[in-house]
């Protein structure tokens, strides 16, 4: 299969997935995009994914981030992504950006955010793998545990909520307000876009299905 019929491929499975899915597909690839610069192949996906549109008449906002995302991905080249990504997030002694939610929280790296979220996520089952070098509050390894919450089902959308403001809503719109506004950033000023459309989206979403949910 070609990269071009990948992209198309991927899109119309993106256009059948219900919403679980579909939220969950989305919290991996912000995972993807803050654990490392895409390559070809994912840049590639990026030009030619197609998301549902929002026909109702409604703000679509996620539909005009998305589209950010896609114009940005179509320009980028992947040796420019990695200088990129490494002055963003890595630089010499740190980057621009400290993408954890410690910092966020206290402004200290391995603090309270990051004991309370090992916390939750051990009731989920999930535990650092030996040789990974990053804390758990990384921001990219939060969106795959906020990915692995919603496919997980014996988890129910309360504590997906619980989840969400603890660990992603409480930090995660200031960090992509800062990605947004970093100096180093071009492509990943989309991403910053496409985060903030995101993360407003799950906030409605969630509390919408929460209002839904029979109060005892």
């Amino acid at each position: 299969m070609s990269e071009g019929n990948g992209a198309q491929a991927v899109s119309e499975e993106l256009q059948g997935m219900d919403d679980e899915a579909l939220r969950a597909g989305v919290w991996r690839l912000l995972a993807t995009l803050l654990a490392a610069a895409p390559d070809e192949q994912r840049l590639d996906l990026l030009r030619g994914l197609e998301l549902p549109v929002d026909e109702s008449g409604n703000d679509d906002s996620m539909g005009s981030a998305w589209m950010t995302l896609r114009d940005a991905a179509k320009i980028a080249e992947p040796e420019a992504l990695r200088r990129e990504y490494q002055d963003l997030f890595i630089g010499v002694g740190g980057g621009e950006i400290t993408p954890y939610a410690s910092y966020y929280g206290s402004g200290q790296l391995m603090d309270r955010a990051l004991v309370d979220l090992r916390r939750d996520l051990a009731m989920l089952g999930i535990s650092r793998q030996d040789g990974t070098s990053e804390p758990e509050d990384h921001a990219a390894a939060v969106c795959e545990a906020m990915a692995l919450a919603i496919e997980d089902a014996d988890v129910d959308m309360a504590w997906q909520r619980e989840f969400f403001e603890r660990h992603i809503a409480s930090w995660m719109g200031d960090l992509m307000q800062d990605l947004e506004a970093a100096a180093a950033a071009r492509f990943y000023r989309a991403v910053a876009v496409f985060g903030q459309a995101f993360i407003a989206l799950e906030h409605r979403y969630i509390d919408s299905a929460d209002a839904e949910i029979p109060q005892n």
